[in-house]
């Protein structure tokens, strides 16, 4: 069954929305040679956060970026969710990153805190600015630094207690507690 949050918009002010609260708030600070999303994973387990906001990134460079970019689904021009690794070995400054930590089903199918961390990076001579889902594999050159809020009082709906045969990283959308 198709939740309505699912669901493309009927009309152009629809929107769903859940009310949630700021619990406790970070600053996290890795050092070359730390994985961003693996620190961050190890981060939230560590502290026991279910939900929490990446942001306000400050300072930073990453050697190598790897992410995920859309890329073209030439068997299925429909398919515009289509995302594919992209890695940039070339030294580049963090310009901005933000995302949140929610819930996904691990290897064990059991829920675990899952960093989806979006970014900008460039700024270095030999390297243009690009973007997308920072990935595995994203190794901090330098320091990198940024805030990590908790929010409290949001449970997952959707992929935990659903089976998604299709995505591997299907959307989620929350309810209150």
């Amino acid at each position: 069954m198709t939740e309505p949050w699912e669901l493309d918009a009927q009309r152009p002010d629809e929107y769903h929305n859940v009310e949630c609260k700021r619990g406790r708030e970070f600053i996290i600070r890795l050092t070359t040679g730390a994985d961003v999303f693996l620190a961050l994973q190890k981060f939230a387990i560590d502290h026991d956060i279910q939900f929490a906001k990446i942001h306000a990134a400050f300072m930073g460079g990453l050697q190598p970026a790897k992410y995920l970019v859309w890329a073209p689904d030439h068997t299925n021009p429909d398919n515009w969710h289509r995302e594919a690794v992209a890695t940039t070995q070339n030294l580049s400054m963090v310009l901005a990153l933000g995302g949140m930590i929610h819930p996904r089903p691990g290897p064990d199918g059991e829920p675990e805190p899952f960093p989806a961390i979006h970014f900008a990076a460039g700024g270095a001579w030999d390297c243009p600015t690009f973007g997308g889902h920072l990935e595995q594999g994203s190794i901090v050159k330098g320091v990198l630094e940024c805030f990590i809020t908790e929010i409290v009082g949001i449970e997952n709906v959707a992929p935990v207690d659903r089976v998604y045969e299709d995505d591997e990283y299907p959307e989620n959308w929350y309810r209150s507690i």
